[in-house]
Order: structure tokens, then C-alpha cells, then sequence
């Protein structure tokens, strides 16, 4: 997900989603943790469970990852050893995955749900899981781009810190370097949301006959459309909230 959209999942708050729907009885994650990325997220896995499954490759022969090979042994296992589970959620596009999906909803009569990053869900596991979920929407990435925006803004306003210069350049590099965020990017989420009412942008004649865009957040505007901000902005979390409430 960080690489495709320069955002990471809320993982406390996935795990609070799915609480709402199902009844989970565990919750497993796997990587290769050598990796300084996926390393710097265990705290924030920890928060929901102690099950990680590091699936580090310590060959010095062979590179090969094998992350997806250990997760389908850890299903195929589940599946033998603990039969009362009826629901197992995934969350992979990864095409590999749709033998195991398969055997879990046909040979075994289990439900399905499968959590997939957009645009990298396999139409095969897609078509043999119970229910695919795609995430993040458009509408969230904007939600989450938003909040960043605002809480610089709303920062500078209660701190005294001012940006040197408040324009809608200064406002875009600002949040663009705090988050780590490529500056086209922050800029494309900006004029969205100056477009769609959330950012006034006034424009100032400055000396020399310049003028500079000033903006200012229009939190009215967003309560009126029903756009809750994100407190911890440096993180996306995952709203896909119309799944039955199941049991697993």
C-alpha cells in the first residue's frame, strides 16, 4: 500500500472494524521482517496481537520469498486443525492464494473474506473467495491527504508558528516534508480540495505587483459534507464497514 499510494493501513483501527463484524478468534501476520520498513511496524502490529510470523529467508543460496508459501501452510493447517473456525479473512490480492480460497470454500464449506490493496486484487481469487474488498477508495485516499493538509494548517494556527510564508506553495512543501510525501502529489490533493470548498484560497497583491495564494481550512464546509478528519494523519485507516456481521 506504501508503495502504490504513500500511505500505510491503520492496522488498531482495521482490527476495530472487523471486531464490529466478526468474532475473531486470532489474528496472524507474516513478512520478512529484515526488511527496515516492515520492522519499523511491529509496534503497531503489537497493538493487536503478539502472533507474527517472521518469514525472513536465511538461505545464503536461495532469495526466495517465502511469505506466501508459509501463509498457505499456516490456512491449510487451520483449516485441518481447528474446524469449528467457519470464516477465514485474508487480506492478499496475491493470485497464489486462490487454491487455498477455493479449498477452504468448497471442500470445507468456510466463508472467505478477502482484503486486497486497489488495483491489485486478482480476478481469479476474487472470483472463488466469499466477499472481495478493495481498499483504499479514492474517496478515502482523498480523506486521508485532507487531513494531512489540515493539520498543518490547524498547527500554524494554534502553535503561533506560522509558515514564513502561508501560501498554497508554502502549505503543499510543508506537508509534503512531513510526511514524506513527493510534492505533486500533496499539490493534486490540495487543489481537490480547495476545488471542492474544503481550502480557501485567497489571492494577495504583494509589493512589486506579485501576488501570492493564501489558504485558509474551511472546517465548516467539512462538517456540512460529513468529513471526519483523521486524528493520526500519517496513517490510512480502513473503512470497508458493509460486510454482515459474522463469526469466525
Amino acid at each position: 500500500m506504501y508503495k502504490r499510494f504513500s500511505l500505510r493501513p491503520r492496522v488498531r483501527e482495521w482490527r476495530d472494524m472487523l471486531a464490529e463484524k466478526f468474532d475473531i478468534k486470532e489474528m496472524l501476520f507474516f513478512a520478512d521482517f529484515s526488511n527496515p520498513g516492515m520492522r519499523a511496524e511491529i509496534p503497531r502490529i503489537r497493538e493487536v496481537t503478539n502472533l507474527i510470523i517472521e518469514t525472513q529467508n536465511t538461505s545464503p543460496r536461495y532469495k526466495k520469498d517465502f511469505t506466501d508459501f508459509i501463509m498457505l501452510d499456516n490456512i491449510y493447517q487451520k483449516a485441518f486443525s481447528s474446524p469449528e473456525v467457519d470464516t477465514f479473512i485474508i487480506f492478499t490480492g496475491d493470485g497464489h492464494f486462490s487454491s487455498v480460497v477455493r479449498f477452504l470454500t468448497q471442500s470445507c464449506r468456510k466463508k472467505v473474506y478477502v482484503y486486497a490493496v486497489k488495483d491489485g486484487l486478482s480476478g481469479m481469487l476474487k472470483s472463488v473467495c466469499t466477499k472481495a474488498y478493495e481498499t483504499p477508495s479514492e474517496q478515502d485516499i482523498d480523506v486521508t491527504y485532507y487531513s494531512m493538509i489540515a493539520k498543518k494548517l490547524k498547527e500554524a494556527d494554534t502553535t503561533g508558528k506560522r509558515f514564513p510564508d502561508p501560501s498554497f506553495s508554502a502549505v503543499v512543501a510543508a506537508v509534503s516534508d512531513h510526511y514524506g510525501i513527493d510534492r505533486e502529489t500533496v499539490k493534486e490533493k490540495a487543489n481537490k480540495m480547495a476545488h471542492a470548498g474544503y481550502l480557501t484560497v485567497t489571492a494577495n497583491k504583494l509589493s512589486h505587483n506579485k501576488r501570492v495564494s493564501t489558504v485558509a481550512l474551511n472546517e465548516k464546509k467539512l462538517a456540512a459534507d460529513g468529513i471526519k478528519l483523521i486524528e493520526d494523519q500519517a496513517y490510512f485507516f480502513i473503512p470497508n464497514r458493509s460486510a454482515e456481521k459474522q463469526s469466525n
